[in-house]
């Protein structure tokens, strides 16, 4: 573990906020963890961030909201940012953010406002910590000798090394002594038997024993959980084994030097076991196929922390593997996910390319018609709702235009712009992104001076919203109804309407994103965008929708996934790709 604090920010800023948010947009960071901050903030950063948008504005002006100083003290250094980091993957990102928590606690910050970043883009997994130096009253936490205080605390907590690492290993998912085994070794312990069971070797020294019935003890067969995570790790292999077949990886024997060029390039461990696989004739690898192998088991233990481990015979020739996923905290027999023999095969093989559009392909379908009067389109999506506005001349020449094979893609593209709110409303109901009905404490019909109603709702921390207009309809249900059935009504009311703001705030979020990228000075109305316009609205409508994983019915937050997301069977449901920075 090595704890570090980042640099000191004067005049009352807080850029951490934008440098971890950056991250976070760009898909090789998540949010882990927001304490002591308000229920608004809370919902607005977990409502950015579920479409993969970035908050640090949002992040920074709270911060600074909550580091008022009253005159009570001098210093203009504010923030306090630090970093965590283990060796590779032997801390998850959640063990690493409890870590974090009890450092927080030890370094007399558990009352301050703070949000935990988990970041995947090196090597090692590690967390960022960014907070207030400033209490409610004022006064500065001191920063007398922190970085000697922060490793003290942290010595203190990690203390227990080689028992919480025993713990961790016993807390997998695995059901043979062979692939418990695997776990062991992927902690960096060695195994020697004896005569009751195991005695554990860390850094040449004892790390304690392991009795044969423990191990048997803590055994699950059969779990669903396997069986799923199973399929998504297929599924990753299949992936890259893919790209690596075609060239898109830089080979391991020209290692990249590092972007700062203070440190010496560094070319990763070759597995040695590589060279003792024989293929379906008998021989060795080719230097290729080996290589190819090498990057492969490089990959997945960078981006998503799995290891492979491969099984010799009396003659030392590899006959099976077992696969550690650090991420599911599983343990596989190889032959269950993939076949040796398909592992160690890269020949290429086509796939269709895959389209940001696909999102839009797999939710709805497309009608493009005349009515007699006039042009219109249709949507059906896959709930068996069903929309219909008029579209333009521009339109109907647009897709009329363009070659058959082309004509989905254009209908998409138009249907995106066109139905956004009503896309974007019908995935929302199915998957909310927020409890609304446990979070609202009141919802009340006031009537306003011009007769009409609006909602008046309370959350559960005491913020009011500011009221929100009632719909015609809406209003003329309300009255209808006995005054028992409306406070259920009013509740389901509120939620829709949260539920329709949210969607509203990021459909605005997306169009600001589109002038920006267009260079337009005013973007017009959906039925006039420009060809160029809608293929830019539509294609960072699709991004957005892209991190939920709609097209699999999937709303799952991503861990270890990094690049964009490609309709490769069911991908890893842990952490997409796909982000839009805005």
């Amino acid at each position: 573990m090595i704890v570090k604090k980042l640099s000191d920010a004067h005049g009352g800023r807080f850029p951490g906020a934008k440098y971890n948010e950056d991250k976070v947009a760009a898909g090789v960071a998540e949010l882990m963890l927001m304490a002591n901050v308000s229920e608004r903030l809370r919902h607005t950063v977990e409502t950015m961030h579920r479409f993969g948008l970035n908050t640090a504005t949002e992040v920074g002006r709270y911060l600074k909201e909550r580091s008022k100083t009253y005159g009570n003290t001098n210093t203009d250094r504010f923030q306090f940012h630090v970093s965590a980091s283990v060796e590779g993957r032997t801390m998850t990102p959640q063990e690493l953010t409890d870590f974090a928590r009890e450092l927080m606690k030890g370094m007399g910050y558990e009352k301050q406002p703070y949000f935990v970043y988990a970041h995947h883009d090196t090597d090692n997994n590690h967390v960022h910590i960014l907070s207030t130096r400033i209490q409610p009253n004022g006064y500065a936490i001191s920063d007398h000798q922190d970085i000697r205080r922060l490793n003290a605390c942290a010595n203190c907590i990690l203390a227990s090394d080689i028992n919480r690492d025993i713990e961790r290993i016993f807390s997998y998912d695995y059901e043979t002594e062979g692939q418990f085994a695997n776990i062991v070794r992927s902690f960096g312990f060695k195994m020697e038997k004896s005569l009751d069971g195991y005695r554990l070797l860390k850094n040449g020294g004892d790390a304690g024993k392991i009795s044969v019935g423990d191990i048997f003890k803590h055994i699950i067969k059969n779990s669903q959980k396997r069986k799923d995570r199973a399929t998504q790790l297929r599924a990753i292999i299949k992936k890259y084994k893919a790209e690596i077949a075609e060239g898109k990886y830089q080979s391991l024997n020209s290692p990249e030097v590092s972007k700062s060029k203070k440190k010496k390039p560094t070319r990763p461990k070759s597995n040695p076991d590589i060279k003792k696989i024989l293929d379906k004739n008998g021989k060795p690898l080719s230097k290729e196929r080996q290589e190819q192998l090498q990057q492969l088991i490089f990959t997945l233990k960078k981006s998503f922390g799995i290891d492979i481990c491969f099984q010799k015979d009396k003659n030392r020739q590899v006959r099976g593997y077992g696969i550690v996923d650090h991420a599911g905290k599983i343990a596989f027999d190889g032959s269950k996910v993939m076949k040796l023999s398909e592992l160690i095969d890269f020949a290429p093989k086509q796939e269709r390319k895959p389209s940001l559009l696909d999102v839009y392909r797999d939710m709805l379908k497309v009608e493009i018609g005349n009515d007699g009067r006039k042009d219109y389109m249709r949507i059906r999506m896959k709930d068996g709702s069903t929309y219909q506005k008029p579209i333009t001349l521009r339109h109907v020449a647009w897709y009329n235009g363009v070659k058959p094979d082309d004509k989905e893609d254009v209908a998409l593209t138009i249907a995106a712009t066109m139905f956004t709110v009503e896309i974007l409303m019908a995935y929302l109901s199915r998957q909310p992104i927020h409890d609304f009905r446990n979070r609202i404490q009141s919802v009340n019909a006031v009537k306003r001076k011009d007769g009409r109603y609006a909602l008046r709702i309370t959350m559960n921390d005491g913020m009011p919203i500011p009221m929100i207009a009632m719909d015609s309809q809406d209003e003329s249900d309300y009255r209808r109804l006995s005054p028992d059935s409306r406070p259920e009504y009013l509740l389901n009311l509120a939620v829709h309407y949260l539920t329709r703001e949210d969607a509203r705030a990021i459909i605005q979020r997306i169009r600001q994103t589109t002038k920006d990228q267009t260079g337009v000075r005013v973007l017009s109305h959906p039925q006039d965008f420009t060809q160029q316009t809608a293929n830019v609205f539509a294609l960072n409508f699709a991004k957005v929708l892209s991190c939920f994983n709609v097209g699999t019915d999937r709303g799952e937050n991503r861990e270890w996934e990094v690049g964009n997301h490609s309709r490769y069977e069911d991908l890893d449901t842990k952490q997409s790709g796909t982000r839009l920075s805005m």
